[in-house]
C-alpha cells in the first residue's frame, strides 16, 4: 500500500474550565490532525506540543511535518519499522502524530486493533485516574492533584483532597516547579497524607536532584517531563531518581518509543503509568491501545481527560470512567469527524 498524502490540520479546542498546572492555566490544547491517505486507507495521528509550549513549538511541528511528506508520499506501507524510525528523527511531536499515525494506517488496512501491532491485548480494560482538576467522581481509585511554587499552598490543596477523598490514592503534581531543598521540605510535609507519588517535584533536567527528593523527601517520587525515551529511563534508573515513570506519547515521539520506554522501565523495577496531554480522541485512542498492550504491571493510567475539552475531532466519542477500553475496530477504531474539525480548525 503506497502512501499518496500528508494533510497536517491546525486546530485549538478550548478547555471546559482552565486547568491550573506550576506552569500557568492551560486554557485551550493546540495541535494538528495528522491525516496519511493511501491507497483506500486513511491513518490519523496528533501532533500536538505541550500545552504551555510557545506558538513556536506549533509552527515547527507543522513545517516538520510538511517537510516529512518529501520522504513519506510514495512510501509504501511495509516499510513500516523504517519509517517509523525515520519519523522518530523529528521533532517529539511531529514524531508522535507520524508515528500514531502510520500504526493506524497499517492496522485499519489490514482489519487489525493497533493493539494488535503493538503485541496483542495484556489487558481487557485499563485502570484510569480520576482527570486533574475535575474532582474524584465515584468509582475511582485514584485522582492528582496538580500543586503549584507556593510550597504551603500546596500542602493545604493536597490536605484539602485527602480530608474529600480518605480511600482514593493520591497523586501530587509538581510539574517541576520547586528547587531541591523546597522539594524536599514539601514532600515531608506530605507524608502524612500517604501519596501514592509525587510527581516531577523538580525540573527535568535535574535527575541529581530527584534522587535527593526521593531519598531525603519520604514519599515515592514519579518521573514525567523527564521522561523522553528508554534513555532517558535508564537515567533515571542509574541515579535511584524515582519509583515510576508517566509515559505520554506526545513526550517520547509515538507508540513505538512509548512501548521500548516501557520496556526499559520494566527492567529497571519502575512502575508506569501512561497518561494523555490532554488529547483529543486521536490521542485518548492511541493511549489506550498502548495500555492494553503493555506487558506487566500497569498503574491507573491517566487517560480519562478528554472531557476536559470543549469538543473532539473524532467519532465515536470515547466514554471517560474509571475503567477504559479502546475503541472497538481496525486502527485505532476512531473516524474523523468532519464538522467537528470545522469547528476547532485554525489557519
Amino acid at each position: 500500500m503506497i502512501i499518496r498524502r500528508l494533510e497536517a490540520i491546525p486546530f485549538a479546542i478550548p478547555l471546559r474550565t482552565p486547568l491550573r498546572t506550576a506552569r500557568g492555566p492551560i486554557v485551550a490544547r493546540r495541535g494538528l490532525v495528522v491525516v496519511l491517505h493511501a491507497d483506500g486507507a486513511i491513518g490519523l495521528g496528533e501532533a500536538a506540543p505541550h500545552p504551555a509550549a510557545p506558538d513556536a513549538a506549533l509552527a515547527a511541528v507543522r513545517t516538520a511535518l510538511a517537510e516529512a511528506a518529501g520522504w513519506l508520499v510514495g512510501a509504501h506501507t511495509s516499510r513500516l519499522d523504517a519509517l517509523l524510525a525515520q519519523a522518530a528523527r523529528l521533532p517529539v511531536a511531529a514524531a508522535c502524530g507520524l508515528d500514531v499515525a502510520l500504526h493506524d494506517l497499517v492496522a485499519r488496512a489490514s482489519g487489525r486493533a493497533v493493539w494488535e501491532l503493538l503485541g496483542g491485548r495484556v489487558r481487557a480494560a485499563v485502570t484510569a485516574s480520576a482527570p486533574p482538576g475535575a474532582g474524584c467522581d465515584p468509582g475511582y481509585a485514584c485522582a492528582k492533584v496538580k500543586v503549584g511554587p507556593d510550597a504551603d499552598a500546596a500542602v493545604a490543596c493536597v490536605a484539602a483532597a485527602r480530608a474529600a477523598l480518605p480511600h482514593v490514592a493520591l497523586r501530587a503534581d509538581a510539574n517541576g516547579c520547586w528547587d531541591v531543598a523546597t522539594a524536599v521540605r514539601v514532600a515531608r510535609r506530605l507524608q502524612p497524607f500517604g501519596l501514592e507519588w509525587l510527581e516531577q517535584p523538580v525540573a527535568p533536567a535535574d535527575i541529581t536532584g530527584m534522587a535527593c527528593v526521593r531519598r531525603r523527601g519520604g514519599v515515592a517520587v514519579a518521573a514525567d517531563e523527564v521522561v523522553t525515551g528508554p534513555e532517558a529511563v535508564r537515567a533515571l534508573a542509574a541515579a535511584d531518581a524515582a519509583d515510576a515513570v508517566v509515559l505520554k506519547l506526545v513526550q517520547v515521539g509515538g507508540l513505538a518509543r512509548a512501548r521500548a520506554t516501557a520496556q526499559a522501565a520494566a527492567a529497571a523495577g519502575l512502575d508506569v503509568a501512561v497518561t494523555t496531554a490532554i488529547d483529543t480522541g486521536i490521542g485518548t485512542a492511541a493511549a489506550l491501545h498502548l495500555a492494553t498492550a503493555l506487558p506487566g504491571p500497569l498503574r491507573a493510567c491517566g487517560v480519562a481527560t478528554a472531557g476536559l475539552l470543549a469538543g473532539d475531532v473524532v467519532t465515536p466519542a470515547i466514554p471517560a470512567g474509571p475503567t477504559m477500553r479502546p475503541p472497538q475496530g481496525p486502527g485505532l477504531g476512531v473516524a474523523l469527524d468532519a464538522a467537528a474539525l470545522a469547528r476547532w480548525r485554525v489557519p
